[in-house]
């Protein structure tokens, strides 16, 4: 971008308590808003920044008068309470504010789990079967089977998660949809446990959105019977899933690469988002049929198939027990989660994505900036 911009960043003032209090416990908390605002500084715009509290009538005010070029919207949370971040944007488009990220409207949707798969399901994109509780009703319901992962339907940042939300029979699921009612007061949500990688495809773009490198979160060495990105593995830097490594998988054929890039791009075009997003899947490789090995034969194969092999010609296995060999519907991704205006912290998954995609971390925000400037026009009236 040639332009230099007036730029407010936008943030929940709660990060700066919570970064004072792990700082007293000696642990690391990176302020994402304060790196954006240091590369954009460098880059040669005029930053400053807001931070958002409890106080809604000083946010108004704040928000009105601000004069700046462009809103760079990091706030998720209000008071760490992620219930009002849709109306944070909805502020800023009632203004006619330029601001970065998507709108209200792809908040809300992503914001919903369980609203989510019923728009993934009209545009044939694979998720986990599931069942919503909501103050005793059963609101949705598929056909399910242990075990079950079970969460809350409206919090983000692995939030309720943790080795005790996958069950195994009645009784835990009973117990943890108690827990998950008392603990978040709100509805939750109920999925079939996917027993397979954790991986993260990064959004960027309005109306013509590009994947960027598929990248996982490695748990392949993690002792726990369980691997799930929970809140421990998030969150508690003694974690064995925290200390996990986050890598760019060289095992996955070409084709179910695309395929798991493409099915990113449109769960983030049918739930209306802009700006840039990361998609959150499990990837797992099913056995392969008795149908599926004679269509692998040279005299049956279907049209249309990819084989992928290692370079001698024979099938290839890795640590993950996966077969290089393999057809590429013997594979499957389905989405978890999508989420709108993710962390952009240096050393995040979407950063380093976007590093192997071939931008910088200061050439990334300047690409979340043009797509803001872009959107302008569009900004509700």
């Amino acid at each position: 971008m040639d332009k230099k911009c007036s730029i407010t960043v936008l943030y929940d003032a709660a990060e700066d308590v919570e970064k004072a209090k792990a700082e007293k416990e000696g642990k690391p908390f990176p302020l994402a808003y304060a790196q954006v605002a240091d590369a954009l500084e460098k880059r040669g715009h005029k930053v400053k920044t807001i931070g958002v509290t409890k106080k809604i009538n000083s946010l108004v005010g704040l928000v009105e008068k601000d004069t700046s070029d462009v809103i760079f919207n990091l706030c998720e949370a209000i008071a760490c309470s992620t219930q009002h971040e849709h109306n944070v944007v909805g502020l800023l488009e009632l203004f006619e504010k330029c601001f970065t990220g998507c709108g209200s409207a792809g908040w809300l949707l992503a914001g919903d789990k369980a609203l989510c798969k019923k728009i993934f399901q009209f545009h044939n994109v694979r998720y986990p079967r599931f069942c919503t509780f909501d103050k005793g009703k059963v609101e949705w319901s598929d056909e399910l089977e242990f075990p079950l992962i079970v969460k809350p339907l409206n919090e983000d940042a692995s939030i309720g998660i943790d080795k005790g939300s996958v069950v195994h029979h009645v009784k835990e699921l009973l117990e943890r949809i108690s827990y998950i009612q008392r603990e978040f007061e709100g509805a939750t949500l109920v999925e079939e446990f996917i027993a397979g990688r954790e991986i993260y495809v990064g959004v960027l773009g309005n109306d013509r959105p590009e994947a960027f490198p598929v990248i996982e979160w490695d748990f392949s060495k993690v002792k726990d019977s369980i691997k799930i990105a929970g809140t421990e593995a998030k969150w508690d830097c003694d974690s064995e899933g925290y200390k996990a490594p986050v890598i760019f998988p060289e095992d996955i054929p070409e084709e179910v690469v695309k395929g798991i890039q493409h099915a990113a791009i449109t769960a983030y075009q049918a739930l209306k988002l802009s700006g840039y997003a990361r998609v959150d899947m499990r990837l797992r490789q099913r056995k392969p049929t008795k149908e599926a090995a004679a269509a692998e034969s040279p005299s049956v194969k279907a049209k249309g198939e990819v084989v992928a092999k290692s370079p001698s010609g024979s099938a290839k296995n890795d640590e993950h027990g996966n077969s290089g060999a393999t057809h590429s519907r013997e594979w499957d991704y389905p989405i978890i989660e999508v989420n709108p205006n993710c962390w952009l912290e240096k050393r995040s998954e979407f950063a380093a994505a976007a590093r192997k995609h071939g931008l910088s971390y200061p050439e990334l925000l300047e690409q979340i900036l043009e797509l803001a400037l872009d959107r302008r026009p569009h900004v509700a009236r």
